[in-house]
């Protein structure tokens, strides 16, 4: 498409100077007219092309199937909603930051495509912190540019975090910069998903809906919890459970959302997806352990094996998540072989070290067991969810074999 563009700059700068020697203009006017035509030409073109096709689509007499089906389940849903005494909201208060005017000025247009007309863009991250400071509303999503001069897009997402009402609002970087290192210096930022430019209009849109789904899902999740018996007095009588929702831990910069590690493993530059090894790690006996602990007790201990871990690899090339069941995923970009038998060792000999610290007793107890490693290799949508399942059945399958049972496939060193 680019090379079109140029043929056509070049058509356009050409037609101009031609005109121009006929109606006898000197030579270096018609060369002047050859360049300025012809450039502007390639910077309108797609431009227009994008503006045409978004005027195109909004005229159409009838909305495509898939729009139509969109839009009659999101009427069923605000009916069902209506009916149950629930509210349901459409749209999203969406904050843009970016230093380029033209996407300043696109964002608004394609969000509202999407069906998103709530949108405000600034150019800088100062004045983005000033109005999230200030305003006297809450934004629901944020998009943030990473390329921003005094303060770029990654420094902005860590001071986003730091505000309370904003440490779990999702934040999708759009930016040019899709190298494995930005993209992981974002996600342990706190970014929640990596949008590249250029990008789909469709895309975005799509983005942006998922989002949605996931904050009214959030929503009613709170409306039944604040019905329900309070986390600390629950105690699961069965073989599985699920950790408190946002769980997090101070001091462990890449121990982030669960849902952003299977967001940055997705987003994987191609080339580099060969670069990745991941690993799981999971408490022997967990489901016993979650049993017998309290909240705070269970919780401490799940930090003792994210800080044990993070000690293993370099954190600075690393992203780590907690599942809901209290399985530890972890994404290491490095290219040299790692095996599992080692990190096991090496993470239970910090557990026991940290926690003999505080609890001699417990800390001679406590043992792991590490799937892995397994190298990204399905396509890009079931990337993440295959790779997850497969570290996961080989951390398991671990445990089996600790506990002298015949399992398949199990580790070699």
């Amino acid at each position: 498409m680019i090379i079109i563009y140029l043929i056509v700059g070049v058509f356009f700068g050409l037609f101009a100077s031609v005109v121009a020697l006929f109606w006898g203009a000197s030579l270096w006017l018609a060369l002047c007219l050859y360049i300025s035509v012809g450039s502007i030409a390639v910077v309108l073109l797609p431009a227009a092309q994008m503006v045409t096709g978004i005027l195109f689509d909004r005229g159409k007499a009838a909305p495509s199937t898939d729009h139509c089906n969109q839009r009659k389940c999101l009427k069923l849903a605000k009916s069902s909603a209506s009916q149950q005494g629930e509210p349901f909201e459409i749209s999203m208060k969406i904050l843009a930051v970016d230093d380029d005017p033209f996407i300043r000025e696109l964002i608004p247009i394609v969000s509202a495509e999407a069906g998103f007309s709530e949108v405000i863009a600034v150019a800088s991250g100062e004045q983005a912190l000033k109005l999230l400071e200030s305003s006297t509303f809450i934004f629901d999503c944020i998009l943030l540019d990473i390329n921003m001069p005094v303060m770029d897009g990654i420094e902005l997402c860590g001071l986003v975090r730091q505000i309370s009402q904003y440490r779990q609002t999702p934040i999708i970087m759009l930016t040019a910069r899709r190298d494995i290192e930005n993209m992981g210096d974002a996600y342990r930022a706190g970014a929640t998903d990596y949008v590249a430019k250029p990008f789909e209009v469709e895309e975005l849109g799509d983005r942006l809906r998922i989002v949605q789904e996931a904050i009214y899902a959030q929503r009613e999740l709170s409306q039944v919890r604040q019905k329900a018996t309070e986390y600390q007095s629950i105690r699961v009588p069965t073989d599985s459970f699920e950790l408190p929702e946002n769980l997090q831990f101070g001091g462990i910069e890449n121990l982030v959302n669960h849902k952003a590690l299977l967001n940055y493993v997705t987003q994987l530059p191609r080339k580099r997806v060969a670069d990745i090894q991941m690993f799981a790690v999971m408490i022997d006996g967990i489901e016993a352990a979650h049993m017998q602990s309290s909240p705070q007790h269970f919780a401490s201990l799940l930090q003792d094996v994210a800080i044990a871990t993070s000690d293993c690899f370099n954190a600075d090339q690393t992203l780590m998540a907690y599942t809901n069941n209290g399985i530890l995923l972890i994404a290491v970009n490095s290219g040299n072989p790692m095996l599992a038998n080692n990190i096991e060792t090496d993470i239970e000999d910090m557990l026991q070290a940290n926690i003999s610290e505080r609890d001699p007793d417990e800390g001679n107890k406590i043992r792991i067991s590490v799937g892995g490693p397994v190298q990204p290799q399905s396509a890009k949508s079931e990337r993440a969810r295959m790779t997850a399942i497969r570290v996961i059945t080989l951390a398991e399958n671990r445990t089996l074999d600790k506990q002298g049972r015949q399992v398949a496939g199990l580790f070699k060193q």
